[in-house]
Parts: structure tokens; sequence; C-alpha cells
């Protein structure tokens, strides 16, 4: 049996996006990983949102411009938005969230057939990478997760949203479960490792147990 490596990702994330690569890498080395999805942060702990400030925001768009070019990624935010927030704003602008339910229920619904990493490839990648404006019109997401080895329809019908809101809400108690509320955030032999940042730190564990060449 291949060595386990969980990894909560949410769609919503820029430091998920800039994961996916590192990932696929650790996949093609034998590890199997279990991607199990979570919703955004101002939707699944909106307390923790709900005060931050102009000076923190400012902060977060500096550094994930540079992140991005540290690791030579394109990136531009999602056009549109998957959550759907307030103009000038971090909080949401409604309770439905349309675009966010359907992606995430796609997301879910691969993630459920081990579809995760193939699903990140494909169809996160777009959104974040700047390729797609309005991802979420015409047949975007069908040729993705084609892509992906899915037929999208196939997926939304072997996964209702009552089942997808369920597993995000399994999904958002075992992350804290876990050691951290935050994304990405990798769990190997029960230790959390949170932040894109803490790949290297979870390959030198790998290595240290073995279940890795050095």
């Amino acid at each position: 049996m291949n060595t386990r490596v969980e990894v909560y990702f949410s769609l919503q994330s820029d430091y998920c996006y800039f994961l996916i690569d590192r990932l696929l890498e650790l996949q093609a080395q034998g590890i199997d990983l279990m991607i199990r999805p979570v919703l955004g942060g101002v939707l699944r702990l909106p307390d923790r949102y709900r005060d931050r400030d102009t000076l923190e925001q400012r902060y977060f768009n500096t550094d994930t411009g540079r992140t991005a070019a540290y690791l030579g990624l394109p990136y531009a935010y999602p056009d549109p938005s998957p959550i759907e927030f307030k103009p000038g704003s971090v909080w949401v602008a409604a309770v439905d969230q349309p675009r966010n339910e359907r992606l995430n229920r796609l997301f879910v619904g691969a993630a459920q057939v081990g579809k995760g990493p193939d699903f990140l490839d494909r169809v996160a990648r777009r959104l974040w990478d700047g390729s797609t404006p309005g991802w979420d019109q015409g047949d975007h997401l069908q040729r993705f997760m084609a892509e992906a080895g899915m037929v999208m329809q196939d997926v939304l019908d072997a996964t209702s949203q009552v089942v997808a809101a369920r597993v995000l809400k399994d999904n958002a108690q075992a992350i804290l479960n876990a050691g951290h509320w935050g994304v990405p955030l990798m769990v190997y032999r029960q230790e959390p490792f949170y932040g894109q940042d803490r790949f290297d730190q979870l390959i030198w564990r790998l290595k240290e147990q073995g279940d890795l060449p050095c």
C-alpha cells in the first residue's frame, strides 16, 4: 500500500493553487494523495474573516503576487470568483453561492472516485492561471472535466448537492481535528503541515521516515 498524504484543499485559495504542481510531482513519486475538498475560509469559518482589515489584505495581495512570481507560475484571480463577495469587501454577498456550490460539487465528486489530483491539474489550475476568464460559462467545465478523465454530468448525477454539502461539512471538522484550520493543509502520519511553504518540510519528513528516497 502506498504512503498516504491527506491534502485539505480549497478552490478559493491562491496558496492551494501554488501547490498543485508540487503535489502532482509527489504523486508521481508513488505517494497516495487523498484530496479532501474544503470550502473557502470566509464560508467555512466566517468569524475568522469578519474583522480582517485593509492592511492585512494589502499584504496578502503583495504576497500572493510575489509567491507566484517566485514559483514561476501564471497567476490571476479567478474571473469570476467562485465565491461572490460584496463589492470592495472580503465578505460574502449572499447566502446562495451557486458558482461555489456547483464547482465544489464537482470537486467532491472527483475526489470521491480518486480523481482529486486530476481535478486539481485540469480544473483548479484553470481558475487561477489566467487562461479561462468566464470559466463558469459555456462548456469550459465540461471540457476540463473530460481532460481529467470524467464526464461532468455523470459526476453531478452521482454526487448530489446534499452529498457534497455533507462531505464539505465533514471535511471542515476533519481539518480542525488534524491540527489547523487553514489551507493548504497536508497531513502525514497524523502530523499537520500548514501552508504551501511547509511543503519542503513535508518532503523532509517523508524522507526521514523512509517513505521517499533521499
